[in-house]
């Protein structure tokens, strides 16, 4: 009730100050008079009796600063006194305060460009979705089993189980979160877009309503429906179609059937999944039309549905997963073979599914930490600066004091020009996480398909403001204090004191965990280039220039086996016959993608324990010499090998033959594969090659025929391979106009995917360490500096004295040295346990590499040294005859 009642107070003084100010004028004036009349008639005169009255009544200011303090908050004309005098005191000195918001700056749009993607992936609700906080995600789960690879997706039976029998849900909807590809038929050519199957109350339940015409239904997502419909989205509808309004009616051909355009999805709405960007939507019954599977609906296998629910009034997150766990048993006992240990996990609904925003969350956190550093080194220079200032002010402040000011008037005067400096860095840096933002995204290689929009919105701006006011508190808060703590009397009667760093331990302090922090930074910075070096080196049994290369799926367009091969006969022979074309063939997936196959093979079916797991490339002849995969022994695949749907020979790599036949011939010998309970002769041995990562130990891989409808063409080629990109596209058309190819580029900028997380992690701490450095060393300098200016008439005394300038050198850069061997010794332990962070990341480099730690501490300790060099060489350069004269 105090408090409420203070505050009450305050809140009326706001309204009634220039009463309150009269009232206690004419109080003071009183009391003053009294004690004047006193005086007066013990003896003294007027003039003497006044000064004694107004000796005995004490300080009017102070006393008249305290009752506004308990009176009201502060007034905006003394706010606005404060900022004006703040700002006179930032542009006496214009030069050290633009370095500070520069380097404020950069700190604060590092963290802000950081936030902006956390903003975009897990705290931005999907676009265009009513009521998203009652949005569920539901995921299945194995119980006995932890990691992101312990949950699943929907099947879609599952998927209707769960929608019929849950009570606390409004309803669940599916879509298909991987989307699907479909190649229209535009004038006679084929063109490939991005679409996506959903439920039929997909848009109903998240409260999409259509921009024009009308959206998907329940009656639309009917098995054996008469008629396929599509919505288009909003962006498909104006970039492809001019925004024509009389679009609903008309019909798309996609991968040859016709779909009846009824609508147009609302501008902005680009569905539930961050980074997928659909051109449009169609019935999740219609699947069928872009994968060729008529067993999906039906399969109980196969996981490919994310489901969403809306809850329903009254209902919360618990009771939603206490029923998904009611309605995981009953799967289970209704479906023991499919459901077994399978229960149900519910997410609150974000553009991220819920078992990845882990991965999410520890990326993000990493890189907020590695700019949280350098905005820390940024908040230490700023903090060193003005605690060498509040020496410099002390007698401005030993003047404040005496005329009445209070500890907590001399705090906020320094907190205010502290805070005028980082908000000027807020502002800049906001214009900087904009451009950074842009720079990030910009990195993404083009063959990851993936589609990011990372506004400046609310949070992000909020987020900026927030991290620069507490960064002008952290960096303000100490000299503050110091400034309050100042001794009015010796600093008036000018009883200076020695500015050695030694002296003053916080600003030894503050050096000491800016090389630190610097420390960790430039060595993780160093792991990483070093280990994208050696990624760049990374042999990964492929050549890596000089061929082009293309993903075709003739089955999207619903060919028959014959037609599918005929059509990669008649494409072999075209691109074959281009100029500068050596060598082409076909692969199922290329090395380092994100496609996979796995088999169980080995020597015999006798036991099971013999069977080893191996990755599977299913290529065509003529593959390896395309590649530039070398064969070691043996013979490539026939063509008639690699077409035939039940081949009997195989080529292993070096790591499946040591392993099957050690110090033994693998040529001639027979590969049982246990999946399939089928043999193949082994007719080769190619050189090992990296298959997954760059970081891979040698894994076991087969090559069989077998060829899949959709496969990447590899086309060698005698130079440049961008030269044939253009032709190979006119090829596919000339071959079938209804084809269309997609992933159309060289092996160089394929390549860029894998090398992607190496690249990025390089660049990023390769930048921060530099930036950490540069401040670093300018921080250093500049107390070094003032040190050294606050000195001077100590090293004249000791020049006149017969001091050397070697030893005027020794004492100013042993000061120095002091606060670098510390720091460096903090740092590189940091390092060793941030280091371990950074392993996944890593590329044939330890974490704790002895040459990198080594370089750094040995070329940061260089860099450090310089900074502390100039200003030694300057003092040591000090006319002793001057000094002494110095004030």
């Amino acid at each position: 009730m105090r408090i409420l009642r203070l505050w009450a107070a305050k809140t009326k003084g706001l309204f009634m100050q220039r009463r309150d100010d009269q009232d206690l004028d004419g109080e003071i004036q009183v009391h003053i008079a009294l004690l004047k009349e006193r005086y007066v008639r013990q003896g003294m005169s007027a003039q003497d009796a006044h000064r004694a009255a107004r000796i005995q009544f004490g300080n009017v200011t102070i006393l008249k600063e305290r009752r506004r303090a308990q009176r009201s908050f502060l007034s905006p004309a003394e706010i606005w006194g404060d900022i004006r005098f703040g700002m006179r005191m930032i542009m006496k000195q214009p030069g050290s305060n633009a370095a500070v918001v520069v380097a404020l700056a950069l700190g604060i749009a590092m963290t802000a460009a950081v936030f902006s993607f956390v903003n975009a992936l897990l705290l931005r609700p999907p676009a265009g979705v009513k009521a998203t906080g009652r949005l569920l995600e539901i995921w299945l789960h194995q119980r006995d089993s932890t990691g992101v690879q312990s949950y699943f997706p929907f099947t879609y039976p599952d998927y209707t189980d769960y929608r019929d029998h849950s009570r606390s849900l409004e309803g669940l909807l599916a879509f298909d979160g991987d989307g699907t590809r479909a190649i229209w038929n535009r004038a006679g050519e084929g063109q490939v877009i991005q679409g996506q199957v959903v439920s039929g109350n997909f848009f109903s339940l998240l409260g999409v309503t259509a921009a024009l015409g009308r959206t998907i239904s329940n009656a639309d997502d009917q098995p054996g429906s008469p008629q396929l419909v599509v919505v288009l989205s909003h962006s498909f509808w104006e970039r492809q179609f001019g925004a024509d309004p009389s679009v609903v009616g008309r019909t798309l051909v996609l991968n040859g059937a016709t779909f009846n355009i009824i609508g147009v999805a609302p501008a902005g709405f680009t569905g539930m999944v961050v980074a997928a960007d659909p051109d449009f939507w169609a019935p999740l019954t219609a699947q069928e039309q872009f994968t060729h599977d008529k067993g999906r609906l039906t399969d109980r296998h196969g996981y490919w549905l994310i489901v969403a629910g809306r809850m329903k009034a009254g209902v919360d997150a618990v009771q939603a997963q206490a029923e998904m766990h009611v309605l995981a048993h009953r799967a289970e006992l209704d479906h023991p073979d499919t459901n077994k240990n399978l229960d149900a996990t519910v997410y609150a609904a974000t553009l991220v599914p819920g078992p990845y925003r882990g991965y999410v969350r520890a990326f993000t956190g990493l890189l907020l930490a590695i700019f949280a550093l350098v905005l820390l080194i940024a908040c230490t220079n700023a903090a060193s600066l003005l605690l060498a200032r509040a020496t410099h002010r002390a007698r401005e402040m030993a003047i404040r004091s005496a005329l009445g000011a209070g500890r907590a008037r001399l705090i906020r005067q320094i907190l205010v020009e502290s805070l005028l400096l980082s908000s000027m860095a807020g502002m800049a840096g906001v214009l900087l996480a904009w451009w950074l933002a842009r720079l990030l995204l910009g990195l993404k290689p083009p063959s990851l398909p993936v589609t990011l929009e990372v506004p400046l919105d609310w949070r992000v701006l909020l987020f900026a403001v927030l991290v620069s006011l507490a960064t002008g508190v952290v960096f303000g808060i100490v000299p503050a204090l110091r400034c309050a703590r100042v001794e009015a009397a010796p600093v008036l009667k000018e009883e200076t004191k020695s500015a050695g760093l030694r002296k003053s331990r916080l600003r030894s302090l503050l050096l000491i965990g800016e090389i630190a922090a610097c420390v960790v930074l430039l060595a993780c910075a160093a792991l990483c280039v070093r280990s994208l070096m050696h990624a760049n080196s990374i042999d990964p049994g492929f050549d890596t220039r000089n061929i082009a290369v293309a993903t075709l799926d003739p089955e999207a367009l619903g060919y028959s086996p014959e037609k599918i091969a005929a059509f990669y006969r008649q494409m072999l022979d075209h691109v074959r016959a281009l100029p500068n074309v050596t060598a082409a063939s076909y692969v199922n997936h290329l090395p380092l993608g994100t496609s996979r196959e796995q088999t169980s093979l080995g020597r015999t079916f006798d036991k099971a324990s013999d069977q080893i797991p191996t990755d599977v490339f299913r290529v065509g002849s003529g593959y390896f010499s395309a590649m530039g995969v070398l064969l070691l022994r043996g013979r490539d695949f026939t063509q008639k090998e690699s077409e035939d749907e039940e081949p009997g020979v195989a080529i292993v790599n070096e790591a499946l033959a040591r392993k099957l036949w050690p110090g033994e011939d693998p040529i001639g010998q027979r590969i049982a594969f246990g999946g399939e309970k089928t043999t193949g002769e082994v007719i080769g041995v190619v050189k090992d090659g990296k298959y997954r990562t760059l970081g891979e130990e040698p894994i076991r891989v087969v090559f069989r025929g077998q060829m899949p409808p959709m496969r990447t063409l590899v086309l060698r080629t005698s130079g440049d391979s961008r030269s044939v990109l253009e032709a190979l596209r006119h090829e596919v058309q000339v071959v079938d106009p209804m084809m269309a190819a997609t992933d159309v580029q060289t092996i160089e900028e394929y390549m860029a995917l894998p090398l992607f997380p190496a690249r990025t992690t390089g660049l990023l701490l390769g930048a921060s360490g530099v930036l950490a450095v540069v401040l670093t060393a300018i921080g250093l300098f500049g107390v070094i500096a003032y040190v050294v200016s606050q000195r001077t008439h100590e090293i004249g005394v000791r020049m006149a004295l017969g001091a050397r300038r070697t030893d005027v050198m020794k004492l100013v850069m042993r000061q120095g040295l002091y606060v670098t061997m510390i720091g460096l010794g903090i740092g590189l332990a940091a390092a060793c346990a941030a280091g371990r962070l950074l392993s996944p990341l890593l590329y044939g480099i330890g974490a704790n590499d002895p040459m990198t730690l080594a370089g750094v501490a040995v070329g940061l300790a260089a860099v450090v040294m310089l900074a502390c060099y100039l200003p030694a060489r300057r003092a040591m350069l000090v006319d002793p005859s001057v000094a002494l004269r110095y004030e």
